[in-house]
């Protein structure tokens, strides 16, 4: 394959993601009404601004910390992905773009699951079979934020420790 061919692929995959990045907020947006119903009569765009800060979050919901966390990361990634494939259109590196691309996702999600310290502490206290299945096969939100955090510590180690 040629850098041009590999180069045109990173950016398709990378246009794929962000395309579905943004079909999944509307569905986000749907499933979180249901926690704010009371407050917003099932109105999404009552809620919208509430969870700018996370500072809303029940962090003793799996489902509803997961479906805030996801929003973030649809609300922000978006920006990386254009970032950096205007950084492969201009010829910048394939692998300078990957290596950024991989430290600026890690960034996020550093920066959005930062306070899911109950988490982190639950996942000191998964045996190593558990972490295994949910990490091939999450079956719902909780294995999904452990996942997500699994990820966060796996890049740490591989890049920072």
């Amino acid at each position: 394959m040629t850098d041009d061919q590999e180069r045109i692929e990173i950016i398709e995959k990378l246009l794929s993601y962000k395309l579905a990045l943004e079909k999944s907020r509307p569905e986000l947006l749907k499933e979180l009404g249901k926690y704010y119903s009371s407050e917003s009569d099932g109105d999404t765009l009552d809620f919208q601004d509430k969870f700018n800060d996370m500072e809303f979050m029940s962090f003793t919901d799996a489902s509803e910390t997961y479906i805030l966390t996801q929003i973030k990361v649809v609300d922000t990634i978006p920006r990386v992905i254009n970032e950096h494939i205007f950084r492969l259109n201009v010829g910048d590196d394939i692998d300078d773009v990957l290596e950024s691309f991989e430290i600026e996702v890690y960034g996020v999600k550093k920066d959005i699951y930062k306070n899911l310290t109950e988490w982190e502490v639950l996942l000191d206290h998964v045996p190593y079979e558990r972490i295994q299945e949910l990490t091939k096969n999450p079956k719902g939100h909780g294995d999904k934020i452990l996942k997500e955090l699994l990820w966060i510590r796996k890049f740490e180690t591989q890049h920072l420790g």
